[in-house]
């Protein structure tokens, strides 16, 4: 039986909010009603539909309601202050969990319908666990939110860089506010987010290795009794291995070549760690004779190339970034290995859709590599901001003779179909859904 599903996300493009379209995606081919309800939409798609505040249907509010406002207001100044000081490493971008930001019924007049479930990404600068729950109260529908990043159990930030206040509660030692006076903030987001949850009964989806871990040791989501885990969501129609024998001669790579890709939408982030990639190339530059590194080539992608690239003596060519999954797939069956030297990263999703292109992955033990990269098999990990390991990670694949590599790169296709397709996800929101009808038998 079909099911009402709503899906909430601040847009509708690009890392965490691509992610949520497609949670809608699969959720339409499985045949529900569906209604992405975004505050920007990017794609010409009916099901996605821009949330509209209406006041004509809202009754005015009461006296009670309007005195509990102020006081609202002015025991809580700091919590609706629109600017904090803050560390951007932490990316504290989910700065007010206590007030108000929809209007329910205008919420429920945007989608058309009363959903059976919500499914929730990252919403910033459009609703927080508050709305959340004014939802719940309205509709009682079943809400899962998805660890596109941390924030769903923090006070705040969408990065924990090795802060345990997700697993203990925040407090006003929060490391991510600079501001002695502004703390307090974390503490109050967290505690309205654990209350929230406790009242609307939260469930959590993980979207990698790392986020599940965070999710069961989270003070919020310690208890849910199964955490699923949809590893990127990857459309194994788009992004697979099928053109990768002539792959190379689409980008005029030539095949006595090997070309080691990675990439970022902003390389100058330290969350992506390209200084790590960069001080592990010099160490292969010292390592490897002159006739071999002759034949190793980065292929680098992003908006804009960090300046310490130039730093590295191989053969570089620079990729514009791309939006094409079509061309995207194309590259990553081009290159011969896919690096991803992230330090701190829920994903990123370019670790499954290199795999499901065939292409070996090396990287940090952090995000969907925790899971999805088994060394030996289908890549190799290394330990965080081990460079040396890094390198030898490269090495090790550099090194493969053909028929070794053939098997990393089927094994690389194979994990991605197991842990991480559309139709793997559609197994996960069966069981999800089914649940829910057998617990009302």
């Amino acid at each position: 039986m079909g099911k009402k599903i709503l899906i909430l996300s601040t847009g509708d493009v690009n890392g965490a909010y691509e992610a949520m379209y497609k949670v809608g995606h699969i959720m339409k081919n499985m045949g529900h009603e569906v209604v992405m309800c975004v505050k920007q939409k990017t794609k010409n798609e009916d099901f996605i539909k821009v949330y509209k505040h209406t006041t004509s249907s809202v009754a005015h509010p009461g006296l009670l309601t309007r005195v509990i406002n102020k006081l609202k207001n002015k025991i809580k100044p700091v919590q609706i202050k629109a600017l904090l000081s803050t560390d951007g490493k932490y990316a504290f971008l989910s700065k007010d969990e206590l007030s108000e930001n929809i209007n329910v019924q205008s919420m429920l007049k945007t989608v058309g319908f009363t959903p059976d479930f919500i499914f929730t990404g990252m919403t910033i600068d459009f609703l927080n666990t508050t709305d959340l729950l004014n939802i719940y109260n309205a509709t009682k529908a079943k809400i899962y939110n998805v660890t596109v990043d941390m924030n769903h159990f923090t006070g705040g930030c969408h990065f924990s860089w090795g802060c345990d206040g997700y697993i203990r509660g925040c407090d006003e030692n929060c490391p991510a506010i600079t501001k002695e006076s502004e703390k307090i903030v974390a503490k109050n987001n967290f505690d309205r987010k654990y209350e929230n949850a406790q009242k609307a009964n939260f469930q959590i989806i993980a979207g990698s290795g790392l986020t599940l871990t965070q999710s069961q040791n989270s003070k919020i989501y310690k208890d849910q009794k199964t955490i699923y885990n949809i590893n990127s969501l990857i459309d194994t129609n788009l992004l697979n291995d099928k053109n990768k024998s002539i792959a190379k001669r689409i980008f005029s790579l030539s095949d006595d070549h090997f070309y080691i890709l990675t990439g970022a939408q902003n390389m100058e982030d330290p969350r992506k760690g390209f200084t790590y990639l960069i001080e592990a190339l010099e160490i292969l530059d010292q390592e490897l004779p002159q006739h071999v590194k002759d034949k190793i080539v980065l292929l680098v992608v992003s908006n804009s190339v960090n300046e310490e690239f130039d730093k590295v003596t191989f053969t570089k060519q620079k990729v514009d970034y791309i939006k094409d999954y079509r061309l995207l797939a194309l590259l990553y069956q081009a290159a011969d290995l896919f690096v991803n030297s992230s330090i701190e990263d829920s994903g990123p999703m370019m670790v499954s859709e290199a795999l499901a292109c065939g292409t070996p992955v090396v990287g940090f033990d952090t995000g969907v590599l925790t899971n999805m990269i088994i060394d030996n098999y289908n890549g190799y990990k290394a330990p965080l901001k081990d460079s040396k390991k890094l390198a030898e990670g490269i090495k090790k694949i550099f090194e493969l003779n053909k028929d070794s590599y053939s098997i990393f790169s089927k094994n690389a296709v194979k994990q991605v179909e197991e842990f991480s397709s559309y139709e793997y996800a559609e197994e996960i929101f069966t069981k999800i859904l089914e649940q829910d009808d057998q617990k009302t038998l």
